[in-house]
Formats: structure tokens, sequence, C-alpha cells
């Protein structure tokens, strides 16, 4: 139930934070969508380094 509350709240909630935190002040779908996409990745890839895996 872990894993799956933690793919839940990185890739739905904050990807879709990140989308529009980018989308509103800079107007630009390309930046945005880069951005949802590399932030959760950033955030898997430094849990994954916190937890020693």
């Amino acid at each position: 139930m872990s894993e799956v509350r933690k793919f839940i709240i990185i890739d739905i909630v904050i990807s879709t934070a990140a989308y529009y935190g980018l989308f509103i002040p800079f107007h630009s779908f390309i930046a945005a969508t880069a951005g949802s996409m590399t932030l959760p990745m950033l955030i898997r890839r430094t849990l994954k380094l916190r937890n020693g895996r």
C-alpha cells in the first residue's frame, strides 16, 4: 500500500502541480510538460539515494 500511495503522490499530485506551476508563469506548454516529467524522476532518484538502494 505504501508504494501505491507514493506513486499517487509523486506521479499524479506533484507532476500536476509542477505542470501548472510552470505553465502559469511562463505560458509555455513545452516547459511545463518537461518540468512535470522531470520533477517526479528527480524525486524518485533522490528517494532511492537516501534509502541506499
